[in-house]
């Protein structure tokens, strides 16, 4: 008697059913990383960054290989474009170092696209130059010039509360007046600060209560990937209360942001 084929079909699933699950298991997670933003990442240094030690450290808890694809955010749709083009598009599993701001959720929303809780904290940090004490937010309203980079948060922060700013053309240029006394304090985005030009500036602990001046770094993940997106909500929960993120950053110099 002839076996039916449907017989045959269920039978060749059940037995396939474990070693299918495991090939799903073992699978590969791809993490998209930008491919120019150190300290966090950089196609020309792949083995280093604060993303990519993020990006190995997820796929470990998850019992998964991490698998980088490097993503160029263009200049034209910055972010919102890369995400469009990248996880969006299906070339990857998640999308590191995505900020956590209204605009950035509208996008993430129209995508069908999911951010996870934060892992970093980004912020502005008061900075000093070598030689002084910690600054502090009673000496920042005391002193006689402060330096931010134009037309920043930072910038636009002094503006408000009517402080003596100095605007300049970017960090480099604000670090270096910093140094060369032009101003007495500077306020300074905390990833700046980890390269050899901020090195021997004296930064400040306490934090400054604007939350403008502070972004929260996620992981995006496809809504319609709701398993994954659970799993990796879960281990970026769990990396974070156990302080591996914060380790990670500080391997790379990048100074603690806590929000006030």
């Amino acid at each position: 008697m002839k076996t039916p084929r449907s017989f045959v079909l269920l039978a060749a699933l059940l037995l396939a059913g474990p070693w299918a699950r495991s090939a799903e298991a073992e699978a590969p997670l791809a993490l998209c990383l930008n491919n120019d933003a150190p300290p966090f990442s950089s196609a020309a240094t792949p083995e280093r960054g604060i993303d990519v030690e993020v990006a190995q450290a997820l796929a470990r808890q998850l019992g998964r290989t991490p698998r980088l694809v490097w993503v160029q955010v263009p200049n034209r749709g910055g972010l919102a474009r890369a995400l469009k083009q990248s996880l969006a598009a299906g070339q990857c599993d998640a999308y590191l170092g995505v900020p956590r701001d209204p605009d950035v959720a509208r996008e993430l929303a129209e995508r069908k696209l999911l951010a996870s809780g934060p892992y970093l904290t980004l912020g502005y940090v008061l900075v000093a130059r070598a030689g002084s004490a910690p600054p502090t937010v009673a000496a920042l309203r005391r002193a006689r010039k402060v330096g931010a980079a134009s037309a920043t948060p930072a910038d636009l922060y002094l503006h408000r509360m009517q402080l003596p700013r100095a605007p300049y053309p970017g960090r480099a240029a604000l670090i270096d007046g910093l140094k060369a006394g032009e101003i007495d304090l500077a306020l300074v985005w905390s990833s700046a600060l980890t390269g050899e030009r901020a090195a021997g500036l004296v930064q400040g602990s306490e934090a400054i209560d604007d939350a403008d001046l502070y972004t929260d770094l996620t992981v995006a993940t496809r809504s319609a990937d709701a398993a994954l997106s659970q799993q990796i909500a879960a281990a970026v929960e769990a990396l974070r209360a156990d302080g591996r993120f914060v380790a990670i950053a500080r391997t790379h110099g990048l100074p603690r942001v806590a929000r006030p």
